[in-house]
């Protein structure tokens, strides 16, 4: 393609530009008189000036290019070309002595994408970061419940927003339905500082372990970047169109400051059992930054890449806290369903399904799927219970800056004791 020429010679251009600027550091220079050094900083500028207009020429002849014939044989080679580009500037950026420069190069090469319906070049997943601290496979060393115990005193508890993360639904595919998929989706939290983010970074796995559900698994922990190292991925079938997926986790609350962002990276197994990437980018969720949040909302963000439209379903909870639940069954057993809402976002969370392949007791303990909600301060947390056999219960629980309460219920044979801690988040 033409515009794919032309972008090549734009990145020549850059190049040369780069080792025009290193060509000029004190070091390049020493040894040099003034006279020399003046003739080399003039010819280095008359460069230069050359360079760029070449560079604003082509730039001008680019048009919007047209990738609308584009197979995906093709589209995986662009982005491959993008990565080894990156990979031999790297290189380069190295032997020149740019240790900083190279590190940046590096992680341009992992992240770096090509996607038609991403208009072209762009970066698949969280990028905002400095590569010299910065570790996506550093797990996150919080938990929940970090101030449950902290004892205030007269102090007034600060907190702060968050999101909960209420559905993924694969809202257009490319190749229809059923589809067999499998894969991941991340969200993590940026900061302004780069420790915050390289030791809190909280990260949402799709785990597709279940092989009787009809559709993935995303399963949001604090686990890293690289899941098929961690977690093994079998496939799955999502029949419908906005069938969502099932989730599970995260393993704390997701505080809201700076912008969160939403990975994925969901793939299918054709009718060949190869493997097709569906899905692989990042959704931004807006930070509080120029924002006036006034009351809990609830967004919709899209991410149209590769084969798919991905929802991602989320809310904003202002002024909020950390709500963790444990539930254990005293007596009997339990099948059914565990529910939490709030009294400001109706849209329920599903704490516990025993339908789903995996949801069990172990000890006592009923293995929630989600036991993290994050609560407006002046709302109630809303936990249904119902048995398969139709018994009810309804539980409100008020939230608070630490401390917990418990309560026992009785649903026919079975009594369970629903557990909840409240806990603060430091952004």
């Amino acid at each position: 393609m033409e515009a794919r020429e032309k972008e090549k010679i734009l990145s020549s251009i850059r190049k040369k530009l780069q080792e025009l600027g290193m060509s000029t550091k004190q070091e390049k220079l020493s040894g040099m008189s003034d006279a020399d050094r003046e003739a080399k900083m003039a010819q280095v500028k008359e460069e230069r000036a050359v360079l760029m207009r070449e560079f604003l020429r082509v730039s001008s002849e680019i048009r919007d290019p047209d990738y609308s014939d584009m197979s995906e044989e093709e589209r995986a080679e662009e982005a491959e070309r993008l990565r080894q580009e990156a990979i031999e500037e790297a290189l380069r950026l190295e032997m020149a002595g740019d240790l900083q420069g190279s590190l940046e190069k590096q992680c341009v090469a992992r992240i770096v994408d090509f996607d038609p319906k991403q208009q072209g070049m762009y970066f698949n997943c969280f990028f905002f970061f400095d590569p010299a601290t910065f570790d996506h496979d550093q797990e996150s060393p919080f938990g929940p419940m970090r101030f449950t115990y902290k004892v205030y005193g007269n102090v007034k508890p600060e907190v702060c927003e968050a999101v909960n993360i209420l559905s993924v639904k694969i809202a257009c595919s490319d190749v229809g339905f059923p589809i067999q998929v499998y894969g991941s989706a991340l969200p993590e939290t940026a900061s302004t500082t780069s420790a915050y983010i390289s030791s809190a970074v909280t990260e949402t796995i799709a785990n597709a372990s279940n092989p009787s559900y009809p559709c993935c698994m995303a399963e949001i922990l604090s686990q890293p970047y690289t899941c098929g190292k961690h977690i093994q991925l079998t496939c799955h079938v999502i029949f419908l169109q906005d069938e969502p997926l099932i989730l599970t986790g995260p393993k704390r609350g997701l505080a809201l400051l700076d912008n969160n962002y939403v990975e994925t990276d969901l793939k299918i197994k054709d009718h060949q059992g190869q493997d097709r990437e569906l899905s692989k980018g990042i959704i931004i969720i807006r930070g509080i930054a120029g924002r006036s949040l006034k009351k809990c909302e609830v967004e919709t963000n899209s991410l149209a890449t590769r084969l798919s439209t991905v929802d991602v379903m989320y809310a904003v909870v202002i002024r909020a806290v950390e709500g963790t639940i444990g539930i254990r069954v005293l007596q009997g057993e339990f099948a059914g369903t565990i529910t939490a809402h709030t009294t400001s976002i109706q849209k329920k969370i599903v704490l516990y399904d025993s339908k789903v392949a995996g949801a069990k007791t172990r000890d006592g303990n009923v293995q929630l799927m989600r036991p993290v909600v994050c609560v407006y301060v002046r709302d109630m947390l809303i936990i249904d219970t119902e048995t398969s056999a139709g018994e009810y219960s309804r539980l409100e629980f008020t939230p608070k800056g630490n401390s917990g309460e418990r309560v026992v219920i009785t649903l026919g044979g079975t009594k369970l004791r629903v557990k909840v801690a409240w806990s603060i988040m430091d952004p």
